[in-house]
């Protein structure tokens, strides 16, 4: 193919994953914005707040504990999301921005200090006491946000960690129709781009 035609194939392709991805696309683009501004909300927590214990820690692990870990994939039918609060506590479950968004909601709600910390591959509060973990380091983390003010940084990441993290969240949870559905958009593509195209022209 020419160079304009893999130019072509590559935007149609990129196209096709898009919606095959994202049926709406406003998922994919709300939880970019929620990147820059995390979807806190200490009100909607209020009442889960008061039953709280005192120690940030058990907090952190009842949260881990009543939210089950889940991808986006089965939780929200999309490679990727980044719920609002009211969104994480309806569905009981999901990945770590889940359990990160509720988690910092309650902080909030309860005067708790803490930090927002993210790295390419995961979403984790920070507090006093809280011991780190390989994956839970400060050294990965490429954003911090703490009293209002966020600071930028160059992480030191795993990038094995991160390549394997993206694998299993991304291809080994989809629905194996949607792979399906995926996959047959290179040899569509690659049909529209080429003769099929003529073919189309000519009759």
């Amino acid at each position: 193919m020419t160079v304009r035609r893999w130019r072509n194939a590559f935007l149609y392709f990129a196209l096709w994953s898009l919606l095959v991805f994202y049926p709406n696309p406003w998922r994919l683009g709300v939880s970019l914005v929620r990147i820059a501004r995390a979807p806190l909300d200490a009100e909607a927590v209020s009442e889960l707040a008061a039953r709280m214990p005192e120690s940030p820690a058990d907090i952190e692990r009842y949260v881990l504990t009543h939210f089950p870990y889940q991808h986006d994939w089965l939780t929200y039918g999309v490679p990727w999301y980044y719920p609002s609060v009211k969104e994480a506590l309806a569905r009981g479950t999901g990945d770590c921005k889940t359990r990160f968004v509720i988690l910092a909601s309650l902080f909030e709600a309860l005067g708790i200090p803490y930090r927002q910390t993210v790295s390419l591959s995961h979403y984790w509060v920070t507090y006093e006491g809280k011991p780190e973990t390989a994956l839970e380091s400060g050294a990965n983390a490429w954003l911090v946000r703490e009293e209002g003010r966020t600071r930028l940084q160059l992480p030191r990441e795993d990038w094995r960690q991160i390549w394997e993290s993206f694998l299993d969240a991304f291809w080994h949870a989809m629905p194996p129709l949607r792979k399906f559905v995926w996959l047959t958009g290179v040899p569509l593509t690659l049909w529209w781009t080429g003769r099929g195209r003529q073919v189309l022209s000519m009759s």
